[in-house]
């Protein structure tokens, strides 16, 4: 793996950055992969800025593991037109990475939308816990989706500078809702989402600060993971302990690929460690008797989807884990919008397509 400096160098008094921060995919790359002609832009998501996130919390025991169903359908209802506006932003950017000829209008689109809600504020309001929950997911899916923009010809570079400084200002909200001493989602699959969306943010934004940031949460997350694959915190799930050591896998995985674009080798910390948890993920998916074990408690189980197995297309481009195959093939394109988009179409090796 080439390795990128990281260098400051002092001018007249003047701290000048070291490389730019890039992000896990290239996207010129992937077009010579999967380009193919589209037609035009569509236009650019209007929906208003969302400042305000009060989500429903729906589960009903203490290891948080049952849901219940009405309540859970009044969370989703309530973050829908979030969740729309970001799916709008990353078909752009998406469509920017899969038109070719490439299409600045996708670009020059998804970074207006963004714009829009900097401009606005969004994100930037009251948030219970459900809705800093959805406020974490929501800037890891927009910076991401942001990276493959970003640079794009013909973007305003206004526009580009108002986005750049709301994705600070929202990746300095989420840091401290989890940065509290003794709060058990310091260290479980909720600090790894929040390393991603502010390492993603701080990316995006050039901010080196926060980039190392998320990736020193990053490393709190790698360090929970034993040396059979298990993470302890997800076990207490109970009988959603194999669910929840995927949902800590996916943001570890792409933060993994965030740090492999800029010099940085997550995959070999703690031994491998991301690796065991793969292995642990990959074998339990096959057969969850070891989780139910484990966890003290038949697991649930069912059919993957889109957000379940998205990880599963860079992890396999990287390290061809030829287990992955029956799973990658079943459903694809994968995709999940809290990891930036269609993982298939910025990860999917040809061979499998």
């Amino acid at each position: 793996m080439t390795r990128l400096p990281v260098l400051l160098v002092t001018l007249v008094g003047v701290a000048v950055p070291g490389p730019a921060l890039r992000g896990p995919v290239d996207v010129s790359a992937r077009r010579a992969v999967i380009g193919r002609a589209l037609p035009a832009a569509p236009p650019t998501p209007l929906a208003p800025p969302i400042r305000d996130l009060t989500g429903v919390s729906y589960y009903l025991d203490a290891s948080r593991s049952v849901a219940d169903p009405a309540r859970k359908k009044q969370n989703e209802a309530a973050f829908a037109p979030l969740r729309a506006y970001v799916a709008g932003v990353i078909d752009l950017a998406d469509g920017w990475m899969e038109s070719r000829p490439a299409d600045p209008a996708y670009a020059i689109r998804a970074v207006d939308a963004l714009a829009a809600w900097a401009r606005g504020g969004a994100l930037l309001g009251t948030v219970n816990q459900q809705g800093a929950y959805e406020r974490v997911w929501t800037l890891a899916g927009l910076a991401l989706a942001y990276l493959k923009v970003r640079d794009a010809p013909h973007v305003d570079p206004a526009a580009r500078t108002g986005v750049d400084a709301w994705l600070v200002k929202v990746a300095e909200a989420v840091k401290p809702r989890d940065a509290r001493p003794g709060r058990m989602s310091d260290a479980n699959n909720h600090a790894d989402w929040a390393a991603l969306a502010v390492a993603a943010a701080g990316a995006a934004a050039r901010d080196r600060a926060l980039f190392d940031w998320g990736l020193t949460r990053a490393r709190i997350g790698i360090a929970q993971i034993r040396p059979d694959g298990f993470m302890p915190l997800e076990l207490g799930r109970g009988a959603m302990a194999l669910h929840y050591h995927l949902f800590a896998l996916a943001p570890l995985v792409m933060l993994a690929e965030l740090g492999e674009a800029n010099g940085v080798d997550l995959y070999a910390e703690d031994h491998g460690a991301i690796g065991r948890l793969a292995n642990r993920v990959i074998e339990g998916l096959r057969d969850p008797a070891p989780f139910a074990a484990a966890a003290g408690i038949a697991q649930q189980v069912r059919p993957a989807r889109g957000p379940d197995l998205a990880w599963a297309e860079p992890y396999y481009a990287r390290f061809r884990d030829r287990r992955l195959l029956p799973l990658l093939t079943t459903a694809r394109p994968w995709r999940d919008d809290r990891l930036g988009g269609d993982l298939t179409a910025a990860f999917g090796v040809a061979e499998l397509r």
